[in-house]
């Protein structure tokens, strides 16, 4: 009887050492095997044609299986600090990856490959032409705000509030998104006005919003720092070609013609 059990425990042993070489050969597999982007939340809407595209023109010696997650810069940066496994890193301002950087958790210095526009959205009823002036009515109760510790465009939409003067009148109405894309569905379900990006107005967002009914405005560069919302990306891993290629597409001519017409600035 203690024969048969020790020989029992020794296979199981045997297949546990067996398992876990398999899996180890498999987590290299897919490692190899798939690109992970990790996208600020605003790039939500034209990241699919900005993938779509790169597949078209690398599809032939690319692996396809291209992974986006999106979220805050911020919560992004923590999680990569954190080991997850991302390959590519584009953030909604340079500050994240330039700390990456600072911290040899990149290959090589952040890249700018765009400039966000921040806007304010608001219900028909809210006297928008008046600017932001028209936020402190009483008529307005909430404003949809992204945290400005994870999100640039929450922290350029406080410059803008506090530049025009109202930001102590209008505090007490901010309610905060994690992300902008949370920021935006405030917007849309709950908010009387809001700030969102500019690459929210297109594509599915913007039909969300002309479905809601909500008009927005632009803000001229010297209501808020343009420098704040310089989109800045970081290669995470040299080893995967896919990548690697990702990082000088972004950089191309025809990355920036679909950032362009999606709502960002290219400088």
């Amino acid at each position: 009887m203690e024969k048969k059990n020790g020989f029992m425990l020794f296979t199981l042993l045997l297949a546990f050492v067996l398992t876990l070489s398999c899996t180890g050969e498999e987590r290299k597999k897919v490692k190899q095997d798939v690109l992970h982007i990790a996208a600020a939340a605003n790039l939500s809407y034209v990241i699919p044609e900005l993938v779509e595209v790169f597949e078209r023109e690398y599809g032939e010696g690319a692996v396809m299986d291209i992974r986006v997650t999106k979220a805050s810069s911020g919560s992004l940066t923590a999680q990569i600090r954190n080991s997850a496994p991302f390959d590519l890193f584009l953030a909604a301002d340079t500050g994240y990856p330039r700390a990456l950087y600072r911290d040899s958790l990149t290959v090589g210095e952040p890249v700018v490959y765009a400039a966000g526009i921040p806007v304010m959205v608001y219900r028909p009823e809210v006297e928008g032409d008046a600017g932001v002036a028209c936020l402190t009515d009483p008529s307005v109760e909430k404003i949809a705000v992204a945290q400005p510790d994870l999100a640039p465009y929450g922290k350029a939409a406080i410059e803008i509030l506090s530049g025009s003067g109202v930001l102590q009148q209008v505090e007490g109405k901010l309610v905060y998104g994690i992300s902008i894309t949370q920021t935006f569905q405030h917007v849309v379900t709950a908010a009387d006005a809001g700030f969102i990006a500019a690459s929210l107005l297109h594509g599915e967002g913007g039909r969300e919003l002309k479905k809601a009914g909500m008009e927005w405005i632009e803000f001229p560069l010297d209501a808020y720092d343009p420098e704040g919302l310089q989109q800045a990306m970081v290669l995470l891993d040299p080893s995967n070609a896919t990548a690697v290629a990702f990082f000088k597409f972004m950089q191309g001519e025809k990355a920036e013609e679909i950032l362009k017409k999606n709502g960002y600035r290219i400088e």
